[in-house]
């Protein structure tokens, strides 16, 4: 969805409100053509508040998350506002919601309009002047002017305003444009408050029954979505069901793609030439004059102004944080079968409770399944201020019992993976089967195994002969043949299997150096289930984790593999 299909809903929703609410509501009928356009403005703001909180409802802690990045990259002396975020972020929501059910059932019209056009007039100024920031280097004062730059777009302070969430991202001028428009909508509506149509009479208390429920009931919801649990509604790539390493292969497969437009001069007569990376590259012939041309003294004629060269961004593409998920950390997500991910931010603020019971479920799990489990975190304090945190780490493993190991990301990216600190996934070949906060953990791991783990079947057994072997950074690809199928059907006569880095159970049979087999005269006995949550929903991608991607587009993944 774009930014402009939800506003073609909304309005599609502000009609219907028009001429139900409005109409059926309206008691001069010779003022409804004078107000319908009054009207359809005062649903269109409050539907479009409404949908814009409850995204954000369901997530609360990202929309914190966002702000402090406006408070820290965007306005650096609002820097002091970081550890209020959550509390600010909860305001808004609460604020967001509420202005827009007041706007739909016309209740506490001034205040209700006034607040309304001071948020998005505070919107628009951190939007506006963070597109602005397109024409700022990182390292300039927005107020030196005279060193301001043609506009870049890698110069954004913020790529993403967070006004749906993690729902929908907008482009920054896209954000700007929609606040500008939102403004001068709250401007009209509180010029014409008095004539906003209204569902409940202003005698009685139940304009005020009706806003203090909407403001206790989206607090609530709020505080479940973050405090006392996780998001009702994930809409990030860590979700429950996504496989972390489809996801990190489908993103990088979206590369960008940027149109650089160079400008070249002859020094000897001023013509000036523009030309971009596209037509360097198809019409080479056509520009080499540009590089090749040279005076009597050797010395190129054309000179390239570094000034005058423009940045075009075509396509963005994808920046998700599961691209962050590299080789350093594929030890903890794409193991064969089961396997626990521990995922902190701050492993002093993280709750130690919350790392006892973990602790507790990682030794059973490993114990009666020989389930792994790895720790993901972004910082831990130096108590002793030497720069050495090793010592740190283990002291704290010491005090709360993790014989698991721990690996440091990136601050968003474990923000991003889960919204609890600690918090728990429970991983089966790189799939996310399951996620909990720390307060919303299974009492014990039998409780835990009997809900969500199942022993493997095989649907699939064959003999295979390795071919072919084909290594690329932490994926090992083996080309084979069928010799036979002992167990299910199978077509092929050749296809590949792909194990990842990590999985040296899997890898043993097939590069054993202590064997006097090549990898290529090795014969396999292989195992495998089928399971359609592999199947990458790009079709560019031609394999699956540790399994089989078959001709006819099913995944298998690997249960066993033995050497012959």
């Amino acid at each position: 969805m774009t930014v402009y299909t939800l506003f073609l809903y909304i309005g599609i929703v502000a009609l219907v409100l028009t001429f139900s609410l409005g109409l059926g509501l309206s008691k001069k009928r010779e003022f409804v053509r004078t107000h319908l356009p009054l009207w359809f403005v005062q649903y269109f703001v409050g539907a479009l508040l409404v949908f814009s909180g409850a995204v954000k409802v369901v997530d609360p802690l990202g929309t914190a998350y966002k702000m402090a990045d406006y408070f820290t990259l965007l306005l650096p002396v609002l820097s002091f506002m970081k550890p209020f975020v959550v509390p600010f972020g909860l305001l808004m929501i609460v604020l967001e919601v509420v202005l827009g059910i007041n706007l739909i059932l016309g209740h506490g019209k001034k205040w209700t309009t006034s607040l309304s056009f001071l948020m998005m007039l505070f919107f628009t100024f951190l939007t506006g002047y963070n597109y602005l920031t397109g024409y700022i280097p990182q390292d300039v004062s927005p107020f030196a002017t005279g060193q301001w730059v043609a506009f870049n777009e890698n110069n954004i302070r913020v790529s993403d305003c967070g006004c749906f969430g993690d729902f929908m991202k907008l482009l920054p001028i896209e954000t700007f444009g929609k606040d500008i428009i939102l403004t001068f909508m709250t401007i009209f509506l509180y010029i014409r408050t008095e004539s906003l149509q209204y569902v409940i009479p202003e005698r009685g208390k139940g304009r005020l029954i009706s806003t203090s429920f909407w403001t206790v009931a989206i607090t609530v919801a709020s505080l479940f979505n973050f405090y006392f649990g996780l998001p009702w509604v994930d809409f990030r790539p860590f979700a429950e069901g996504r496989n972390i390493v489809i996801e990190r292969e489908i993103c990088a497969l979206d590369q960008p793609e940027v149109l650089l437009t160079y400008t070249y001069k002859n020094k000897n007569t001023g013509e000036e030439v523009k030309v971009n990376n596209k037509q360097m590259s198809e019409e080479t012939e056509k520009y080499s004059y540009l590089w090749k041309t040279k005076d009597a003294d050797g010395n190129k004629i054309w000179e390239t102004q570094n000034d005058k060269t423009k940045e075009e961004v075509l396509k963005k593409g994808c920046d998700s944080k599961v691209a962050e998920m590299d080789a350093s950390k594929q030890h903890s997500f794409a193991s064969q079968g089961y396997s626990f991910l521990v995922v902190a931010d701050d492993l002093s603020k993280s709750s130690k409770e919350g790392f006892k019971k973990i602790a507790a479920l990682s030794l059973a799990a490993e114990k009666q399944k020989g389930i792994p489990t790895h720790a993901l975190y972004y910082y831990i304090k130096d108590a002793d201020a030497d720069g050495d945190y090793s010592d740190d780490l283990e002291a704290f493993r010491q005090e709360l019992g993790t014989a698991f190991d721990f690996t440091q990301g990136d601050e968003k990216l474990v923000k991003t993976i889960i919204r609890s600190s600690p918090g728990l996934l429970l991983l089966h070949n790189g799939t996310i089967v399951k996620k909990w906060h720390h307060r919303q953990l299974p009492g014990s791991f039998e409780e835990l195994a009997e809900a969500y783990i199942q022993e493997p079947t095989v649907d699939l057994e064959l003999e295979l002969a390795i071919q072919d072997y084909m290594p690329e950074g932490t994926k090992h690809g083996f080309f084979c043949s069928v010799d036979k199928v002992n167990q299910g059907d199978f077509g092929q006569q050749e296809l590949d299997l792909v194990i990842l880095d990590g999985n040296d159970a899997l890898l043993r049979p097939l590069m054993d150096e202590n064997t006097d087999l090549g990898v290529t005269e090795r014969k396999l006995n292989v195992k495998l289930s089928k399971n359609p949550q592999l199947v990458p929903s790009n079709p560019n991608l031609k394999w699956v984790p540790n399994g089989i991607l078959d001709q006819k587009g099913q995944a298998w993944e690997i249960v066993s593999i033995e050497l012959k």
